[in-house]
């Protein structure tokens, strides 16, 4: 594989982990229409651990400040009920926690039959069409500004789930779904992304096993679309951050349903 296509790959990789336009998706057309596949499970792995890095970067603080109250907090048993009223990062980390469940049960029983959708065109093209429904109505989502609690983490942790199909965007259904259900758009942009990070490790521990013998493609190529992914994803993180706050999400909507009609189209 030539640099061009890694560089190609990675950039690829980068925006769209975070974009709401679906990452996997796009994986998936890339490959089907410029016949440019991910070379091996060992570069899939380290595109997806720079974009792990560019989420741990930009919300470096955040990050610090769960992991922290957690770990200190969550020994004591008696005290978790007060803590998590009283302590804005303890509860945060606890819904974290809360919101993984629908995806983990997702990937428990319908992990096959989640993996069979990669090799339709069509049900990608649907799954956009989807994307750009969901982003589409966002417009009309109510204007208050209710802070993150269990009800609303776990709705947005069932898009979560449902964001594993691909062509359904991750970033797309959860900062909807949190839209949508009335939640601070400030709050949404950080907790969007934080809650999918044990996702990514966890998917990432799981595909480790699958390696097998040499990689089909060199070390230094590995770590450039490793770097290209990461710098990407900030990039593409700061903007959606950007879009999300003026309340512009709805915009991609478009991209997403025509993209979504010209995959069927074509499949």
């Amino acid at each position: 594989m030539s640099i061009l296509e890694v560089m190609i790959i990675a950039i690829v990789q980068g925006l769209t982990e975070f974009l709401p336009v679906s990452s996997s998706g796009h994986m998936v057309l890339t490959e089907a229409l410029f016949g440019l596949k991910v070379p091996g499970i060992t570069f899939e792995i380290a595109l997806h651990f720079g974009t792990f890095m560019s989420v741990l970067l930009v919300f470096r603080k955040e990050i610090t400040r769960i992991l922290v109250s957690f770990f200190t907090k969550i020994w004591k048993i008696r005290q978790i009920p007060r803590n998590y009223r009283e302590d804005e990062w303890f509860r945060m980390a606890l819904l974290v926690l809360l919101s993984m469940i629908p995806a983990m049960l997702a990937g428990l029983f319908l992990r096959d039959f989640i993996e069979g959708l990669f090799d339709s065109t069509k049900s990608v093209g649907i799954a956009l069409i989807f994307t750009g429904l969901l982003l589409f109505i966002t417009q009309w989502a109510p204007r208050v500004q209710k802070p993150l609690k269990g009800w609303n983490v776990l709705f947005m942790g069932i898009f979560q789930a449902l964001a594993m199909i691909p062509g359904i965007s991750r970033s797309g259904s959860t900062i909807s779904a949190g839209l949508l259900a009335g939640v601070d758009r400030e709050k949404i942009a950080k907790f969007s992304f934080i809650m999918a990070l044990p996702l990514i490790v966890g998917a990432t521990i799981l595909e480790i096993p699958e390696i097998k013998g040499g990689s089909q493609i060199s070390l230094f190529n590995i770590s450039f679309g490793m770097l290209v992914a990461f710098f990407t994803g900030i990039v593409a993180l700061k903007w959606l951050i950007k879009i999300l706050m003026r309340g512009r999400l709805a915009s991609f909507s478009y991209y997403c349903v025509l993209l979504g009609f010209i995959t069927v189209a074509l499949s």
